[in-house]
């Protein structure tokens, strides 16, 4: 419970809690472990549900941490972390990257008693600044023999006397959380904000578009945040060991979307042959459109053999020519999967920011080769009609096309092993 005003009359006057009473002889333990309070949000509101995403959650922890010395338990409606204080950083880390975590409270744990918790609060204020603090103390188990109150006015006085800083329960300046138990306190400045979303690979399997820009990552992201399992399909110009291959940096750019998503297929599609046929068979203004619906027919066929059910593009509304809302239909209209568009509201600033909050935007800022970059028309169509395309890639062996473009497909699979996404045996 959080400290009640009455505390500031204990922590500022003698009265004293004769059995919490802190001496300077009072032995504490030495905190040798960091612990990680990690509560969720909206799959806490799953019901019936609940515990298919925390069981997700727990396994895709255990991947994330593992090298680190970590246990992982249930606390309540939360999963409690503890690791040797030497991991602590990298805990921390690899933490602000566990999709469905909402709130994470790193604290030190120490005996359920104020002897051992005061001198680790005291750390925890001393390294704040300010000219007020409070304690906000938890005993969720009310069963528990010490109480919050006892444990607040206590460890206040002990930090007071040392620092001489006033309770201030409104507005204060420094804070320290301390969460009781039967197996310890665990001891606090309060809790940061984690990604949020739901665990990684609870809402089925997706193919997302991936280019080596800013925008499909981020959209892939956005999905792979709402749980989807997205296999990443990227059409290349150049060679991969071609000068300017936009594929090293894709490859980058797919080994940190691991780092959320733990299991990544990467697909690598030669395009140019497909460009070439609809560079000699249709109206070049309407080339980058079938360029398009090329690359969602054979992202469908990938999704079939992935067993995938939907697609996610980078598409952002009037961005380019080709993102029109009429162009947008004409060329959706070549597909009957449901294509997902996490972007298409959102301008550059906005995704180019995310792009950096997430690691992708400095891979993004290399400069390679765009394969719909190749074979450009002066003057793109702006507007088209799922007819007008149609009409226009009428001459084309789009099935022929379709299926020697998967057959020339290289899959790379990727895997988060101590920390960090390597490939894994096919």
């Amino acid at each position: 419970m959080p400290l009640q005003p009455p505390l500031v009359t204990a922590c500022c006057t003698c009265a004293t809690v004769s059995w919490l009473r802190i001496s300077s002889q009072s032995s504490v333990l030495s905190c040798q472990f960091m612990e990680f309070l990690l509560h969720g949000h909206e799959f806490n509101l799953k019901g019936a549900n609940r515990g298919f995403f925390t069981s997700r959650l727990r396994a895709n922890l255990e991947l994330m941490l593992e090298g680190c010395g970590c246990t992982i338990g249930m606390r309540g409606l939360g999963l409690l972390v503890s690791c040797p204080i030497e991991h602590a950083a990298a805990v921390r880390a690899r933490l602000q990257r566990a999709l469905g975590v909402q709130t994470i409270t790193a604290g030190e744990r120490t005996e359920p008693e104020a002897g051992a918790i005061a001198p680790v609060a005291l750390a925890a204020i001393a390294a704040q600044r300010g000219p007020t603090f409070a304690l906000d103390v938890q005993r969720p188990d009310k069963a528990l023999a010490l109480r919050s109150y006892d444990v607040a006015v206590a460890v206040g006085r002990y930090i007071e006397e040392r620092l001489g800083l006033p309770v201030d329960l409104e507005q204060p300046a420094r804070k320290c959380t301390i969460l009781l138990s039967r197996k310890g306190a665990l001891v606090s400045r309060g809790a940061e904000t984690g990604p949020g979303g739901m665990p990684a690979g609870t809402a089925g399997r997706m193919v997302a578009l991936l280019s080596s820009g800013f925008d499909s990552p981020v959209a892939a992201y956005r999905m792979i945040r709402r749980g989807a399992r997205a296999g990443l399909l990227h059409f290349y110009a150049t060679p991969p060991a071609g000068q300017g291959s936009s594929v090293p940096a894709v490859e980058a750019l797919a080994r940190q979307l691991t780092r959320y998503q733990l299991h990544t297929r990467l697909y690598l599609c030669p395009f140019v042959p497909v460009q070439q046929a609809i560079v000699a068979a249709a109206p070049s203004r309407f080339r980058v459109l079938l360029y398009r619906r090329m690359m969602l027919r054979i992202a469908a066929a990938v999704a079939t053999t992935a067993h995938a059910h939907g697609l996610i593009t980078g598409d952002s509304l009037g961005q380019v020519a080709s993102q029109t809302v009429l162009n947008l239909e004409a060329v959706s209209a070549a597909v009957r999967l449901p294509i997902y568009r996490p972007l298409i509201g959102d301008d550059k600033h906005a995704i180019q920011a995310e792009a950096r909050a997430i690691g992708t935007f400095a891979i993004s800022s290399e400069q390679t080769e765009d394969c719909c970059s190749a074979f450009m028309p002066r003057s793109p169509a702006l507007s088209s009609s799922p007819d007008e395309l149609a009409a226009a890639e009428r001459d084309l062996p789009t099935d022929e096309l379709v299926r020697a473009a998967v057959d020339g497909i290289q899959t790379v699979r990727l895997k988060l092993a101590g920390g960090e996404p390597a490939t894994a045996a096919t």
